[in-house]
């Protein structure tokens, strides 16, 4: 069966990426840049991503054609989204500039499209707020790399449907994704508040000099990092027990970041104009390191993630098939 055409608006890290994710399962994608430059760039990043999952043999090198052959790119906007049922935005993460597109995208699609945002931040009742059909505006969180990590947060806006809902996770799942389904809408949705709570205590620890940027980033690596991804911490709450973790939380929490503002610390390296590796100084001197060897290390991680949860997968029969 045919697959419903998608729309993919924005060029950048994430576009391609999620361009890639539905058209691996069949979907043809049009990836929409605001000039050819921007659309050449997308199109060399489709490429860059079919040929590292083919590499990784994730995908087949047939599989990779394929979905090659399903992504177009365009600068005008009319025929990117002309006969989609999707669409995708991941621009640049600024209210005003995503309502006036949503606003552009709404007098152009047919009356079912359901139109998705990619913001990390934003709320999508806000987005969608001038629309005259809000009630198909979702937000979609994928996670960079979206062609490496399973989940999608996807929110339900104040007047977004159940069946915009439904309709989103189940085009998720049939991608292979992992979406959970946010039914507030609340800025960071749910894996974004998860990880800034983490860093709020992060730059806390580094603040009071408890412990270096370093040996931050190898305790959450080699510690909690490594076991997250086997059992979430409420299913490690349930093992160990209730009471135990009452325990440790009575006389952990009260020392706690309660910070209702973000870190001193962060601001002040901000204002420095120490920005991480795109000034070359964040919390740490990126002079004395390679930022492309980082994403490496951290795409190789995801890829070997990937093939066990592949392996994991595995139905029964075609396991005793590969026995010798």
């Amino acid at each position: 069966m045919d697959k419903a055409p998608i729309a993919v608006i924005g060029t950048g890290q994430m576009g391609p990426g999620i361009g890639v994710t539905v058209a691996l399962v069949g979907h043809p994608v049009t990836l929409y840049g605001r000039t050819e430059a921007s659309v050449a760039r997308g199109l060399t990043a489709v490429d860059a991503v079919l040929e590292l999952l083919t590499r990784e043999e994730i995908i087949s090198p047939e599989a990779a054609a394929a979905a090659g052959d399903h992504i177009s790119g365009t600068t005008d906007l009319a025929q990117a989204v002309r006969d989609a049922a999707f669409v995708f935005e991941s621009i640049e993460e600024n209210l005003a500039v995503k309502q006036r597109m949503f606003e552009q995208l709404e007098a152009l699609v047919a009356p079912n499209t359901i139109l998705a945002s990619n913001t990390s931040g934003l709320r999508i009742s806000d987005i969608a707020a001038n629309l005259r059909r809000p009630e198909r505006a979702v937000t979609t969180h994928f996670w960079n790399p979206p062609h490496l990590i399973p989940l999608v947060d996807i929110v339900k806006g104040e007047r977004t449907s159940d069946a915009t809902i439904e309709q989103t996770r189940a085009l998720l799942l049939d991608a292979g994704k992992r979406p959970v389904v946010v039914l507030k809408d609340t800025a960071g949705q749910l894996g974004i508040r998860l990880l800034h709570a983490v860093k709020r205590e992060a730059f806390s620890i580094i603040e009071q000099g408890l412990a270096s940027p370093e040996d931050v980033d190898i305790a959450i690596r080699y510690g909690p990092g490594m076991r997250f991804g086997g059992f979430g911490p409420i299913e490690h709450t349930d093992t160990v027990g209730l009471d135990m973790v009452l325990a440790v939380q009575e006389s952990v929490v009260p020392g706690l970041c309660h910070a209702t503002e973000p870190s001193r610390l962060l601001r002040e390296k901000v204002a420095r104009g120490e920005l991480g590796v795109k000034t070359g100084k964040g919390f740490f001197d990126w002079s004395q390191r390679d930022p492309r060897e980082v994403t490496r290390r951290r795409d190789q991680w995801l890829i070997r993630q990937l093939k066990a949860m592949a392996k994991e997968q595995q139905p029964a029969s075609a396991a005793a098939d590969a026995t010798p």
